[in-house]
């Protein structure tokens, strides 16, 4: 790649590794990284490779990564500033490095990196507005507030490529950053094809992790009103846990409804399983840049409801898949449970997809996309 026998190196930050879909991107980026690069993950927490490897369907290897601690949390438990702190951090962490990279939303490198966005949170611009209808809470704001202050402001982001996880959200983050935004859609491990549409359980699935943003308790109240209109089906919830109080409180409205159940989160052959038994998807998160999950469900052959207006579309295209209010989903429920023929289209339409975010496809461009990185970082800039 660089003409010589050693390779290029490249650092990949993301703060707190979670479980769930911007993680399982951030896995493949670091997969098609190690192809070409030695590489180095720079993180506050929770990079535990087997289970993000389970989580994600990567095979990355114990010795192709290197991980890198801020050294961060100790010293400043408050989350807000240790947020700050790791922000501070990049420029110094990143010289010693041929390529820097974001894996998920714009970071302060001080030098042109290449940045994946994967949500509408890569930006705080966004996030504050958009993404919370231009309403924060007071406790959200003054964290808001503690990270600025803590990263140094203004943080200097240093230009570079940017990769959108979807058309979408290429067209919301195209004003906060400073450089075009191309498209990548993230890989998606294509679960089994299922069982046959008759053999499967009338039960709709909300797949994914539980937070606020995801909306769950609006899926409740969706399939709750189609269940009084007829709909035979009930609501299984399954996914890890984003905020802990939020998921209680989920629970908490499910254990007064006999025809909810909520599992923990399924990885592997139990994810397998669960998504091959169900005939119904949905989503009620009004900012869903891509969605994984979604992705997952429809490749198993879920016939999945989204909002209208989100990245979503990019995986589920047929109108009737869309809805813009909690009525109108309730009726689409409603309609599918009725109607045989349009349930088996969806259901065919949806198999016939599956492939399209196939890993492969997804390695291929990320790598290609590294190289035109690293020769912004060369001296004389591009080729």
């Amino acid at each position: 790649m660089t003409g010589s026998a050693q390779r290029p190196r490249a650092i990949v930050a993301h703060g707190i590794w979670g479980r769930g879909g911007a993680e399982a991107a951030a896995m493949w980026i670091i997969a098609a990284l190690v192809e070409d690069f030695e590489v180095t993950v720079h993180t506050r927490g929770g990079f535990d490779l087997a289970a993000l490897n389970a989580l994600a369907g990567t095979r990355i290897a114990p010795g192709a990564v290197t991980l890198r601690m801020a050294g961060v949390e100790d010293r400043l438990p408050i989350g807000a500033l240790a947020a700050g702190r790791f922000l501070r951090s990049l420029q110094g962490a990143g010289a010693d490095y041929d390529l820097c990279v974001s894996a998920s939303g714009i970071l302060p490198w001080g030098r042109p990196a290449l940045h994946f966005l994967s949500s509408i949170d890569c930006d705080p611009r966004l996030a504050a507005g958009r993404g919370h209808k231009g309403r924060r809470s007071p406790r959200a704001r003054l964290s808001d507030l503690v990270q600025r202050a803590a990263a140094g402001i203004p943080p200097a982001e240093g230009g570079g490529l940017f990769v959108a996880n979807s058309e979408w959200l290429a067209g919301v983050c195209a004003p906060v950053c400073s450089g075009p935004v191309e498209v990548i859609h993230p890989a998606v491990v294509a679960p089994p094809p299922g069982a046959p549409w008759d053999r499967r359980d009338d039960t709709v699935l909300v797949f994914g992790r539980i937070a606020p943003e995801k909306r769950v308790e609006t899926c409740i109240r969706i399939v709750e009103r189609a269940r009084a209109s007829g709909f035979g089906g009930g609501l299984v919830i399954a996914g890890p846990e984003g905020t802990a109080d939020y998921a209680a409180r989920i629970r908490a409205q499910a254990q007064g409804r006999d025809w909810i159940t909520v599992l923990p989160a399924r990885t592997g052959a139990d994810r397998d399983a669960l998504l091959g038994r169900v005939r119904y998807g949905l989503n009620a998160c009004e900012t869903e840049a891509f969605g994984i999950s979604t992705a997952e469900m429809t490749a198993a052959g879920a016939v999945v409801l989204v909002p209208q207006g989100t990245g979503q579309g990019e995986i589920v295209p047929d109108p009737f898949q869309h809805y813009r209010s909690e009525e109108e989903a309730a009726a689409k429920l409603v309609a599918l449970g009725r109607d045989g023929a349009l349930q088996r289209r969806l259901h065919a339409e949806a198999l016939a997809r599956r492939d399209r975010f196939g890993p492969d496809r997804f390695v291929g461009h990320v790598r290609r996309v590294a190289e035109r990185a690293l020769s912004l970082t060369r001296p004389g800039g591009p080729d």
